[in-house]
């Protein structure tokens, strides 16, 4: 049917039904035949109205069923809770809906209903009242006490994902663990204690805390719950202070660098108030202090040590600059004190290899590389026995590539370094220096072999590091639209077989954000499909995804709808054939979501004009098209200079969900100040009030986290450049440019250029 980026824009899509009567005749075929599964339920002693559904999940199946708020109710599913929202949320009434049409606005209700009198009843709130009923009361007892036991269970459950994280170094699996504790209001606690963990530790774990406050941002936790989360740790600084005394400086790195990141946005700094010599105030100091360097966001990408310990490279080039440094001082003390910093025990092997092969190298004396090490592997015990045998024997793999470069290297190894090595009783006894029978490329240790900073081997051993890698794929995939990207990150993970999680994990992402992300994902499919991917991995992960639906439409109401379009969508770009809906039916379980699906999307393809419908079906606005998304926020600002609504056009920016574009609103916004200010005489106090009613949503924006201060510097940056041009059609730019940055730099929603 049509590829995007090859189907000429003039051809037209074909109006014929995209499945003929053989293909629809198999589908039905294969439909009749599940139907009949369904309908015989040949299970003893299980009431027939309970038959179906025990087929369709398994006799006896254990499977865990997993509850939002299991804390104070005991276990609940997933499907009770999708029925939670019947009952009362105000501790009022008894939460059931008023019928044969009673209820609703202006009525005075059914007579006789029992529920008539709740409204007066409420208001006796007296227990000297009559009326007075504890009942009301009771309740909101009741939900207090069940909102402390929720809380209670969610810091005790972040306690443990934090760890986790602190040590495998999952992103994707930190916030997969959030996500399934669903209480996306009780963000703030998280935000709290990842900073306050990370201060009584090293720079490796503060580094990992504020990456992950960057990678949650947003996705996982709401910009306002990251906000309320420094705030509780600014509020709280002064107790802080007595466990972690530098807790100042460390909260303030912090605050800047979540600032760096877009995070935060600049002007919060100006909202942490306290009197005088008080520890807010030195907070506060020491905050606009790092943020008036001139290379402040570069300073603050490395404020922990260049992310040492949690990236690969980084934590290599940290070891090469220490081992620099101590062949310039000799000073064994700073190397030890740099290296519990690092906090990489499971890697100090790479320091003992980098020792090695620079003493080899004639890049320090071979001497004093031993007498480091015998420093280290004495009695202070920094470095450990096994680690010191593991980087001698990666050595041992890679001398026949180091005698390249250095003929003398095996000499010196086994001569010099492995003898004094053994009389030091450095290594492990049963260690003999002779290269490994699984020193080739991939294997860990050897040349040219991938490790992880975390020491847990080669990049894929499990499914679990794939999908990790996958949802990080399709995230940055939304940010950047580069589908080349994608294709090029699939084939270096090498796991073909693996692909199928890519195409579920796209689809599920893209079905939980708007059309945009989901016009993405489908047109990223035939890029894809099948010089990356496979088509039979195409097939399998829509295999996974509709066998899935009935779990999807728990989290996502309207799952069945948005899956029956992505699967016809994928049929109409050839991306699956028409057959895979007759032959995936007998795959899926009987009466499960999937096969309704699989008939809407039959039934979709099988009318006319069934393939244009699914090629607009996301109506498709790409972030690409730059002149759509340009008269979008053009309509925006009109319709905020006419309303004067900031929350409208808060919503409408939400909508159009490109955040990388928002550039394009603060240039527009302050282009349409200035034609405001410019066209109005001066003696006119409406320019005034235009300019600052657009100013003021800039800053509304910047302030709640919508628009970001690289993106509103990039506005400012855009109209600066077009000045001179300007400045023929309003010749107060050049002096009313410089005056809204002034303001805006003062306010502190604009960081200075």
């Amino acid at each position: 049917m049509r590829k995007p980026g090859l189907r000429p824009e003039h051809l037209e899509l074909p109006s014929e039904p995209l499945l003929n009567e053989e293909q629809r005749a198999a589908l039905d075929a294969a439909l009749a035949k599940k139907r009949l599964e369904r309908d015989e339920p040949q299970l003893h002693g299980v009431p027939p109205e309970l038959a179906a559904g025990a087929a369709g999940a398994g006799v006896g199946s254990s499977k865990p069923q997993m509850g939002k708020n299991p804390y104070s109710e005991g276990m609940k599913t997933k499907r009770d809770l999708a029925h939670d929202h019947h009952l009362s949320r105000r501790g009022k009434g008894n939460g059931r809906t008023k019928k044969s049409g009673a209820g609703g606005r202006f009525t005075w209700g059914k007579a006789g209903d029992p529920t008539e009198t709740e409204g007066a009843t409420a208001a006796a709130s007296d227990r000297g009242d009559p009326n007075w009923d504890s009942e009301e009361e009771d309740m909101a007892l009741a939900f207090a006490e069940e909102r402390s036991i929720q809380i209670a269970a969610y810091k005790a459950a972040i306690t443990g994902i934090l760890q986790e994280y602190l040590n495998a170094g999952d992103v994707a699996e930190a916030a997969a663990s959030l996500v399934e504790l669903d209480h996306p209001e009780f963000g703030h606690y998280f935000v709290k204690k990842a900073i306050t963990a990370a201060l009584d530790r090293h720079d490796r774990e503060r580094e990992m805390i504020s990456y992950l406050l960057s990678a949650l941002y947003n996705d996982t936790i709401s910009p306002e719950e990251v906000r309320r989360g420094f705030v509780d740790v600014v509020e709280a600084l002064d107790d802080t202070i007595l466990d972690v005394p530098d807790a100042v400086d460390l909260v303030a790195i912090f605050i800047c660098r979540a600032v760096a990141d877009d995070v935060l946005p600049p002007a919060v700094v100006n909202k942490i108030d306290g009197a005088e010599g008080s520890a807010a105030a030195a907070l506060r100091l020491k905050c606009e202090t790092h943020l008036a360097d001139q290379h402040f966001a570069e300073r603050m990408s490395r404020a922990w040590g260049h992310g040492a310990g949690f990236k690969l490279e980084e934590t290599k080039a940290s070891i090469a600059a220490m081992l620099a440094e101590y062949v310039n001082s000799g000073d064994t003390a700073e190397v030890r004190r740099l290296l519990r910093d690092l906090a990489v025990p499971f890697f100090h092997h790479e320091l003992v290899k980098q020792v090695l092969v620079n003493g080899m190298a004639g890049a320090g004396p071979m001497e004093q590389a031993l007498n480091l090490l015998g420093e280290l592997a004495g009695d202070s015990n920094d470095i450990s026995t096994s680690q010191i045998t593991k980087g001698f024997q990666r050595v041992a793999d890679s001398l026949a590539d180091i005698e390249l470069d250095n003929p003398g290297a095996r000499g010196l190894f086994n001569d010099t370094a492995v003898e004094a090595a053994r009389k030091g009783n450095w290594l492990e006894e049963t260690w003999s220096p002779t290269p490994t029978s699984s020193s080739t490329p991939g294997t860990p240790g050897a040349p040219g072999s991938k490790v992880w900073a975390n020491g847990r081997g080669a990049f894929h051993p499990t499914v679990k590091s794939f999908k990790a890698d996958a949802l990080e794929m399709i995230r940055e995939y939304f940010e950047s639209g580069d589908v080349d990207e994608v294709g090029r990150r699939l084939t270096e993970l090498e796991e073909p077989g693996f692909h199928n999680i890519a195409i579920k994990h796209a689809v599920q992402l893209a079905m939980d954000r708007k059309d945009r992300e989901r016009e993405m994902v489908s047109s990223m499919l035939p890029v894809l499909s099948p010089n990356s991917i496979s088509e039979d991995q195409v097939a399998l992960g829509f295999t996974r995804l509709l066998a899935a639906a009935d779990d999807l439409e728990l989290d996502i109401p309207d799952a069945a709808h948005l899956l029956t379009l992505f699967l016809g969508r994928a049929i109409v770009d050839e991306v699956l054939p028409p057959k895979f809906l007759a032959e995936v039916v007998p795959q899926l379980p009987a009466g499960c979501l999937g096969i309704g699906v699989v008939q809407a999307a039959g039934a979709m393809l099988s009318a006319r004009h069934s393939a244009e419908r699914f090629s607009t079906c996301w109506h498709a606005r790409s972030a690409s098209d730059a002149d759509a998304m340009s008269t979008a926020i053009s309509e925006l600002l009109k319709e905020f200079s006419a309303q004067e609504d900031s929350k409208e056009a808060v919503r409408c920016l939400r909508d159009l969900g490109v955040p990388h574009f928002h550039h394009e609103l603060v240039y527009q916004a302050i282009l349409a100040a200035l034609d405001s200010e410019s066209s109005t005489p001066s003696n006119d106090d409406s320019n005034n009030a235009t300019n600052n009613k657009i100013l003021g949503l800039l800053q509304e924006l910047s302030e709640s986290g919508e628009v970001s201060s690289t993106q509103l510097r990039l506005g400012f940056d855009r109209v600066k450049a077009e000045l001179e041009d300007l400045a023929l059609d309003v010749t107060q730019a050049p002096v009313l440019l410089p005056k809204y940055e002034a303001q805006a730099i003062e306010q502190g929603w604009l960081s200075a250029a």
